[in-house]
């Protein structure tokens, strides 16, 4: 098995969708996959990025607030219980949040932590800035990997000789052979001491499937 760590803003639609692709290509490719907190909120000092348009910047505060609040749940859960329970949390998650008119305040997080098959009490953890320490010291990781403030999903393959990348961001991701091919070529890029960078434009607003549509 090669471990490998995706780091995440439970927020980002495209670090969802990268997650679910992620999902499908690990058994597939022995991977053991582990979800490490990127905190948007706190890369953006508490604000939100240039290139975020003034009639979304209050809506993208919000998420990103209460994106922040579920990492430190991650981060207790994984102390707790370790990454199963972070895995069952960012999956719940994922349900809930990516949805038309989702509510974006205490009630999400219980409902994830109750889905979940948690103790109530990790609810607690959201307001609690002690988990901002491996949260931050999360984000560093993906830095070293990624870049400065590099964006989410970062990735990082803890092969032989460990490497990393930003990305990759698709909508919709593809599935089946498809994903592995992906996956496989990526891979062979990224491994490429010489490489460092290829982009293309977004054609595709980052439309998030749900488990059960596929």
């Amino acid at each position: 098995m090669t471990d490998v760590e995706v780091f995440v803003d439970p927020s980002c639609p495209w670090a969802w969708i990268t997650s679910r692709w992620m999902k499908e290509v690990a058994p597939q490719r022995d991977l053991d996959v582990t979800w490490r907190s990127y905190c948007l909120e706190i890369r953006d000092d508490y604000g939100v990025a240039a290139t975020i348009p003034e009639h979304r910047r209050e809506a993208v505060i919000a998420a990103h607030a209460v994106s922040h609040r579920m990492l430190r749940i991650f981060e207790a859960a994984r102390a707790q219980s370790g990454e199963a329970a972070v895995d069952a949390l960012f999956a719940e998650w994922g349900r809930r949040f990516f949805v038309r008119g989702a509510t974006l305040d205490d009630a999400l997080l219980s409902a994830c932590v109750r889905a979940g098959e948690m103790d109530p009490e990790l609810v607690g953890a959201a307001d609690d800035d002690r988990w901002d320490a491996p949260i931050v010291e999360s984000m560093e990781v993906a830095y070293s990997f990624g870049g400065p403030k590099t964006q989410t999903p970062t990735i990082v393959v803890r092969s032989d000789v460990p490497h990393g990348f930003k990305g990759p961001v698709m909508a919709p991701a593809p599935t089946g052979d498809a994903a592995v091919r992906l996956w496989d070529a990526i891979e062979v890029i990224a491994q490429e001491p010489g490489f460092f960078e290829i982009t293309r434009p977004r054609s595709n607003t980052p439309r998030v499937v749900q488990p059960d549509e596929r």
